[in-house]
């Protein structure tokens, strides 16, 4: 079966058209875009059909929608998908306050369509490894965990005339997704409390007070803590996505650039960890690589036409096993809930210098 999409936005969209072609079971027959002109040429070079207007998009031959328009219509767009019957696929974050959050769970439960949200983060290839060490019970106990996404924004925060992008206008969450999906994912738990403390705006553009850096501290229902920094403006090298893991008997880390790989020790293969003497050391992944995420490294060369790795690639095959009726969805709109409200609510305990805030569990709505 051919699952028919969709694509809603040029900019992001562009690159979900690129990874169908690497994907059996996937066409791209409609893109829509409210720049008319540049959706008609979008489409002529891939031969789908042009809209400018999302109603008469909806009533296309399709069969699945990609929201990757900017991220304060996600909820709204996706939530109309869904009530027109169209399985939709959406770009982080899921939404950007409550009343979307609950726009958006209610259409999912009443639709018979699927609804998966895109954390393409989610679907990295270390990602993956972490969760399959885990699984394995490799960490032990796993009590800590890290994720950051600091890349330097600035230049998306004005358009070409100068006005501010909704990047620019911020206030829409903290954009947690990339390092805490993973997070979660991992775990498989979800975040009850979230503290939250910024480092203020207005450092680098003096009208525009956005927090320049936002760190949250929270607390799954298991009890497990984890750490998450989000940074979209501080000039430096863009670290894409740094994860680390600390358990009983193992612990983890990302690379760091600058020649750094992921390295990891392990108390039932590697050196004692202790005080004195030869003690524990870092150890490469690759090994661990080859033994636990084969197909990921057998991945073909086309896979990696998302930008973003093989992720855009995984993450496809999973929608599509969904909507065939082949699994259950990986990240439904209560997980894409899991991995956005903590970012939502964490700006209300900002605004108390940290103090703790309830994270509202959508499965209660």
């Amino acid at each position: 079966m051919t699952i028919r999409f969709g694509v809603i936005g040029l900019r992001r969209g562009s690159s979900f058209v690129r990874v169908c072609r690497a994907a059996t079971g996937a066409t791209v027959t409609a893109l829509y875009d409210i720049d008319a002109a540049a959706v008609e040429t979008a489409a002529a070079e891939i031969g789908a059909r042009p809209f400018s207007h999302y109603e008469d998009f909806l009533n296309a031959d399709i069969d699945a929608v990609v929201v990757a328009s900017p991220l304060p219509f996600h909820a709204g767009q996706a939530a109309q998908a869904l009530r027109a019957g169209k399985h939709v696929l959406s770009e982080v974050t899921a939404c950007l306050d409550m009343d979307q959050a609950r726009e958006l769970v209610t259409a999912a439960r009443k639709s018979s369509a699927t609804y998966m949200m895109a954390e393409n983060y989610r679907y990295m290839d270390e990602v993956e490894l972490l969760k399959r060490l885990a699984d394995d019970s490799r960490f032990g106990d796993i009590y800590y965990l890290e994720g950051e996404y600091l890349h330097d924004c600035k230049d998306l925060w004005f358009d070409h005339d100068g006005n501010l992008t909704w990047r620019g206008r911020g206030q829409l969450g903290v954009y947690c997704t990339h390092s805490l999906g993973p997070l979660l994912y991992i775990t498989g738990e979800r975040v009850e409390t979230v503290s939250c403390v910024v480092v203020p705006g207005g450092k680098f553009i003096p009208d525009n007070h956005n927090p320049t850096m936002h760190l949250m501290q929270m607390v799954t229902d298991k009890g497990t803590v984890l750490r998450v920094r989000v940074d979209h403006v501080s000039p430096r090298p863009h670290q894409m996505a740094y994860y680390a893991v600390q358990g009983t008997q193992a612990a983890l880390e990302s690379w760091r650039g600058h020649g750094d790989t992921s390295k990891t020790w392990l108390a039932d293969e590697h050196e004692p960890s202790r005080v004195s003497g030869d003690g524990a050391q870092w150890h490469g992944t690759d090994r661990f690589a080859a033994r636990y995420i084969p197909e990921r490294i057998a991945a073909p060369p086309e896979a990696s036409f998302g930008g973003h790795g093989t992720s855009e690639y995984w993450l496809l095959r999973d929608f599509l096993a969904t909507v065939r009726g082949e699994m259950a969805c990986p990240i439904d709109v209560h997980r894409a809930m899991d991995y956005t409200l903590p970012g939502i609510v964490a700006l209300e305990s900002a605004l108390t210098n940290g103090t703790p805030v309830a994270v509202p569990d959508t499965r209660q709505f």
